[in-house]
């Protein structure tokens, strides 16, 4: 020991310092611990609020979707129901106008009630003319995963509505070339076509 000049004291200062560095790099480590279990109980609560801040936000737009979702379909609804009321109406009207024209045509020919029947008669017609005349909306709607949204589709259900800004190109002799616009909506004539 003597020849490597190695003493008790050395090697006991040499353990000391060690020691202290050991206990340093202990509390180095107990440190970077703690700060990690801060930073990973902040990370977790700032993940936890982000979360519920996304979330709340795609109840909101959920809750706006299906609001607009509502709106859409009682306005459409609303113009349907009116329109099968009035429909309803004017086919008790006809079934009561055809009663009593049967029961007029057992009885005493009377100039008053033919009048009556008549007016009666051409008043149903005006009124079933402009029932006819009025174009008829429905909708149709599906959602829209990708865009995040729902998608309404208008279509008219017993017309075409009336063509718009028309405009006429290339006039020649032989040749009309007629451009228009008509509302983006889609057209189903569930009514029969006449053949007149």
């Amino acid at each position: 020991m003597k020849k490597e000049n190695i003493t008790i004291e050395t090697s006991l200062n040499e353990l000391n310092s060690f020691s202290q560095k050991i206990v340093s790099l202990k509390e180095k480590i107990e440190k970077e611990i703690n700060q990690i279990n801060e930073l990973y109980d902040k990370t977790i609560d700032d993940l936890t609020k982000s979360f519920l801040k996304k979330h709340e936000q795609l109840i909101k737009q959920e809750n706006d979707l299906k609001e607009k979702l509502q709106n859409e379909v009682t306005k459409i609804k609303e113009k349907l129901e009116y329109y099968l009321s009035e429909t309803n109406n004017e086919i008790k009207i006809n079934e009561k106008i055809n009663q009593g024209i049967k029961k007029f045509e057992k009885e005493e020919k009377n100039m008053n009630k033919i009048l009556s029947y008549s007016s009666k008669i051409n008043k149903t017609n005006k009124q079933l003319k402009s029932l006819f005349q009025e174009l008829i909306k429905s909708l149709k709607f599906s959602y829209d995963e990708e865009n995040g949204n729902i998608k309404f589709e208008e279509y008219y259900i017993n017309g075409i509505p009336t063509p718009k800004n028309i405009v006429f190109k290339d006039v020649s002799f032989s040749s009309l070339n007629i451009y228009w616009e008509i509302d983006n909506i889609n057209i189903i004539n569930l009514l029969p076509l006449s053949n007149t």
